[in-house]
C-alpha cells in the first residue's frame, strides 16, 4: 500500500474528527474476558518459568498458598453458614412470636365475643 503524506493527513483528520471508529472492529470481534484469562495464564506461566526460586521451592510455595487459600475459603464458608443459621433462627423466633400474638388476639376476640353474646342474652331475658 502506497501511503503518501496527504493521505495520511486525511486519515488522521478523520480519526480525530470521530468519523472513523478504530475500536469498532476490535469490540465486535473479541470479548475481553477470554483475553484477560489468556493474559493471566501467560503471566502465571512466565512467572513460574522465570522465578528466582528452584522448582521444589516454587511448588512448596504454590502448595502453601493453595492451602492458605483453601483455609480462608473454608473459614468464609463457615462464617457464612453461621450467619445463615443465625438468620434462620431469628426468622423462626419471629414467626413463633407472631403466632403467639395472633393466638392471644384470637383468644381475646373469642372471650370478648362470648362476653358480648352471653351478656346480651342475660340482659334480654
Amino acid at each position: 500500500m502506497n501511503l503518501d503524506s496527504k493521505k495520511a493527513i486525511r486519515i488522521a483528520r478523520a480519526i480525530l474528527a470521530g468519523d472513523i471508529d478504530i475500536e469498532a472492529p476490535r469490540r465486535n470481534a473479541y470479548s475481553s474476558i477470554p483475553l484477560f484469562l489468556a493474559g493471566m495464564g501467560a503471566g502465571l506461566a512466565l512467572g513460574v518459568l522465570f522465578a528466582p526460586s528452584s522448582g521444589e521451592e516454587t511448588r512448596m510455595y504454590l502448595a502453601d498458598s493453595a492451602r492458605q487459600g483453601l483455609d480462608k475459603a473454608k473459614a468464609k464458608g463457615e462464617e457464612f453458614s453461621r450467619r445463615a443459621q443465625d438468620a434462620v433462627n431469628r426468622g423462626k423466633e419471629a414467626v413463633t412470636r407472631g403466632k403467639e400474638a395472633v393466638s392471644e388476639t384470637v383468644e381475646s376476640a373469642k372471650q370478648s365475643a362470648k362476653q358480648s353474646y352471653y351478656g346480651e342474652k342475660t340482659n334480654v331475658s
